[in-house]
């Protein structure tokens, strides 16, 4: 896998780890918000460079960017 990077979409920097999870590769996703909270996720994906994005009681804004974080995977890959 690749190696740790960041990203700024729409003004806040996201930070990719990649992860392993059994047979799934992917990337441990996290992202501050205007407030300082900090948002963690994770995005998985397939052979054929689409990610689905998975985290629990994540605010619209984040869900409504995983094209846009799935593009910034695909270009750092």
């Amino acid at each position: 896998m690749n190696n740790l990077f960041n990203k700024v979409i729409n003004g806040r920097q996201f930070n990719f780890q990649p992860i392993e999870f059994g047979s799934e590769n992917g990337y441990h996703v996290d992202v501050k918000d205007e407030e300082g909270t900090r948002w963690e996720f994770r995005m998985f994906h397939d052979d054929e460079k689409k990610s689905r994005l998975e985290g629990e009681k994540l605010p619209s804004w984040i869900l409504s960017l995983e094209v846009e974080l799935n593009k910034a995977i695909n270009e750092h890959e």
